[in-house]
This record gives C-alpha cells, sequence and structure tokens, in this order.
C-alpha cells in the first residue's frame, strides 16, 4: 500500500489541509509526505506509522507554516470561502431579479432599478462576509483550543472529508436566487408588507447563508455543522409557512425556498445513515477515552 492510501496518513492530509488556503494545500500536503517518508525505516509497519504521526504532533501547528497572516478580516481559507461566497451570491441575485422580472414586469416598471440593485449588493456583500467572518473566528477558537488539548492520534478519527457535489451546489443557488428574488417583491411590493416582515425573511437568508458556510469551513459530515443545518432547514421550513398563514401571500419562490429545504434534509439523513457505523465507532473511542482518564484520576 502507498503512504498516501494509508487511512491514518489520509486523515492527518486532511486536517493539516483542513483551514489553509486551497493554494498552499498540495504543498503542505507533499511537505508532510516528504518529512514522514524520511522518517519511516524501508519496511514500515502500521505501529511505525502511528509512532511517526504522534512524534510530529497535533497537524493544526504543522499546518501553521501554510495560513496566510489575513486579508483584512479574514485568513487562508475562509478568505477563499468569501470570495467563492461572493461569486455564488452575485451569480444568484442576479437569475433571482431576472426570474422576479419575467414574472412581475408590470410592478418592477413602477420601482427604481437602482434601488433595487443597491440593496441587493448591500445584500451580498454583507451575506458574504459577515458569515464567512464568524467561522473565522471559530476556527480560530477551535485551533487555539486543540493546540491547548493534549495531541492523541485517535482524533484523527474525529472527521470524514465532505465531498460536495455539482447538484448540491445547484441547489444552494436555485434556493440563494429565490431568496433574493423574494427581498426584491417585497421590497416592490404594492401591498403593505411590515419592515418586521421584510427583516425576518433575511435573518432567515442569513442563518441559511451562514450553515452552508460552516458546512465549507469545517469540511467534514461529522461536526455540529450538521446539526444546525438540520436546525436551520426546519426553522426555515416552519417560519415560512407561518409568513405566509399571517404575514404575506404565498409567492412561488417561497414554496421553491421550502422545497429546497427539504431536500437539504433528506440529503443529510442521507449522508449520515451511510456513515452510522463511523458515527458509532466514534461514540466508543469517546466513552473510552473518559473511562481511561476516570481511571487515570
Amino acid at each position: 500500500m502507498k503512504l498516501i492510501e494509508h487511512e491514518l496518513v489520509d486523515r492527518y492530509i486532511y486536517y493539516l489541509q483542513r483551514y489553509i488556503p486551497y493554494d498552499k494545500q498540495e504543498a503542505a500536503k507533499e511537505d508532510f509526505l516528504d518529512i514522514l517518508r524520511d522518517r519511516l525505516p524501508e519496511i514500515y509497519t502500521e505501529e511505525d506509522i502511528k509512532k511517526e504521526l504522534n512524534r510530529m504532533g497535533n497537524p493544526y501547528e504543522f499546518a501553521g507554516a501554510y495560513s496566510d497572516p489575513g486579508n483584512f478580516l479574514l485568513s487562508g481559507k475562509n478568505y477563499e470561502i468569501f470570495k467563492a461566497f461572493l461569486k455564488i451570491l452575485s451569480i444568484s441575485a442576479l437569475i433571482g431579479l431576472v426570474v422576479f422580472i419575467f414574472n412581475y414586469f408590470r410592478r418592477f416598471q413602477g420601482t427604481s432599478l437602482f434601488d433595487i440593485l443597491k440593496s441587493l449588493v448591500v445584500s451580498i456583500f454583507i451575506l458574504s462576509l459577515l458569515p464567512s467572518w464568524i467561522c473565522e473566528k471559530i476556527k480560530t477558537t477551535k485551533i487555539l483550543r486543540a493546540l491547548m488539548d493534549e495531541w492523541d492520534i485517535d482524533n484523527l478519527y474525529e472527521s470524514k472529508k465532505l465531498k460536495l457535489e455539482v447538484y448540491e451546489i445547484g441547489l444552494l443557488m436555485v434556493k440563494f436566487s429565490m431568496y433574493f428574488m423574494l427581498q426584491v417583491y417585497i421590497l416592490t411590493a404594492s401591498i403593505n408588507i411590515s419592515i418586521a416582515t421584510y427583516s425576518f425573511v433575511m435573518i432567515l437568508f442569513f442563518i441559511n447563508v451562514l450553515s452552508v458556510n460552516f458546512k465549507f469551513s469545517e469540511n467534514t459530515i461529522f461536526s455540529k455543522t450538521m446539526y444546525v443545518e438540520y436546525f436551520v432547514d426546519i426553522f426555515s421550513i416552519i417560519s415560512l409557512i407561518f409568513l405566509t398563514s399571517y404575514h404575506m401571500p404565498r409567492v412561488f419562490a417561497i414554496k421553491i425556498i421550502i422545497l429546497c429545504n427539504i431536500v437539504n434534509l433528506i440529503l443529510n439523513s442521507y449522508t449520515i445513515s451511510k456513515s452510522k457505523n463511523i458515527l458509532l465507532s466514534r461514540k466508543k473511542r469517546k466513552k473510552n477515552r473518559r473511562r481511561n482518564k476516570k481511571d487515570r484520576d
């Protein structure tokens, strides 16, 4: 078996690359493998690999040399995510605006295009920057906590790398497009839709973007990001049903957003069910760790 195909080595590389910029991930990986090859005997065993990985210590410490000092409020991978969200949200806003014009052209004629575009641009920037900044703070806290804790090779089994499919990106863009369309719909509404309703819709939009940002930043299916997504999807569905029952018309954009949240719930449930054995073994390791700690005390 090649060294890179070994499960522990692969998981170490995952943690090493987890928060560093995309353009430095390959270099960090190659440097790590070169060091590991030099330290291992010509014919190595499983125990040799475990021993050397323990000697190398926490992968976050190794990754420190490849992290950017910062780009205004963000650094490393979260800065890359911020730029990606600027593109995704900009395209989604354009799609949402086009769909709105196509369906509500008469209403659009009576509004100021500059005011609408200004609102969309401000939303795109805030929804790109603020969630990435929050994830940056969480990342910094997690790394500091991990560096302070005693390093154990069992930590490498805590997470599994997230593989994001093309259809998942498409699903996100459909949902974000409908949120932008809903924003324009409220801003141009001839009937009275309160500022509180508009603010609540934008808060829903924000927490949906934030939950996706968590997923991209953590890059794992086994973290609290999965539970955050569950909460956001369920909360969004209930909230939008309530809004359309009492505070605004049932426009088709809301129905599509609800459908996207339902599909995401199903996809997440499928992902968890596929990895049930890994989750069970993770719980077992945590119990054993707690038991060993009690025995030492």
